[in-house]
């Protein structure tokens, strides 16, 4: 939950205007996650402010990277440079402060431990280690500092993948839009399948998540190609999208009402904040 201006900035696809009711998403997102791990008896769905965020970043991101093929300005060292720049330093900070805590409270073999989990954050792959290890709601999941980097984790996995892709189909004349929505199904389905047999492989490994980041992705297309009004944009009765907005956001309380540690998610239960945020933003 990196919100900053610049890169990731809040703004209409291709228009650039700032969107302050994302930042307002964005707040919500982190307010619900800090409560739900500060008080989880009164804030027991608030988990799903992570997917709130992977919706946000998938449109915000693809929305800059639409912009830059259209312009035919697209350059993935620069891209991958925002990204690097944006994110190491706060990062690296982050990581150097729990060491050093670590270091005074921890036992040796614990931080045997925690210096595997921050290799493994800087490398982009906390939630890879941390399948191996543990679910995310076991008590022992609990205790390790760095499990917050598992969402990164999955984010600039996806960030590895997704830029190739949609530069490659507007290279070859593809519909990113159909190429996008396939990716969504297949991973939504794999998501669905095994959230039950394979818990915590659903909840961390990228192809299970994946979905919920393109789905952000695939609203920014829809947008940019100008399927979907815009914020300056008023067509279509007024009603309908005041109507649309309180659906998004009576599927996010839903969700914070419905969902505890206990339930089978992602799964199914994903589509409530998912859907929700797509409401919102669109």
């Amino acid at each position: 939950m990196r919100a900053t201006a610049g890169e990731n900035r809040a703004a209409e696809p291709g228009s650039g205007t700032y969107r302050p009711d994302i930042d307002g998403l964005r707040a919500i997102a982190i307010l619900s996650v800090v409560a739900f791990h500060a008080f989880p008896e009164v804030a027991a769905g608030g988990f799903v402010g992570v997917d709130i965020f992977f919706v946000i970043s998938g449109y915000l991101i693809s929305s800059i990277i639409l912009k830059a093929l259209g312009n035919s300005t697209f350059s993935f060292v620069e891209f991958y440079g925002r990204r690097i720049r944006r994110l190491l330093p706060s990062l690296c900070v982050v990581i150097a402060a729990i060491l050093v805590g670590g270091w005074v409270m921890l036992l040796p073999d614990e931080f045997r431990a925690l210096g595997k989990h921050a290799v493994a954050g800087i490398g982009f792959a906390s939630n890879l280690l941390l399948w191996t290890e543990a679910g995310y709601f076991d008590a022992a999941a609990d205790t390790k500092p760095m499990l917050h980097l598992w969402s990164l984790g999955i984010e600039e996995q996806f960030y590895i993948v997704w830029p190739l892709l949609l530069w490659y189909a507007w290279k070859r004349g593809f519909d990113g839009f159909r190429l996008g929505l396939a990716i969504t199904l297949a991973s939504f389905a794999v998501n669905v399948a095994c959230v039950h047999p394979f818990p915590a492989a659903t909840f961390y490994l990228p192809v299970t998540r994946f979905w919920e980041i393109l789905a952000g992705g695939l609203l920014a297309q829809a947008h940019v190609r100008g399927w979907l009004a815009v914020e300056d944009d008023h067509r279509g009765p007024p009603f309908l999208r005041d109507a649309a907005a309180a659906a998004g956001l009576a599927l996010f309380l839903a969700a914070l009402a419905m969902l505890d540690k206990h339930a089978a998610f992602p799964g199914g239960w994903a589509l409530l904040p998912v859907t929700g945020t797509l409401l919102l933003i669109g």
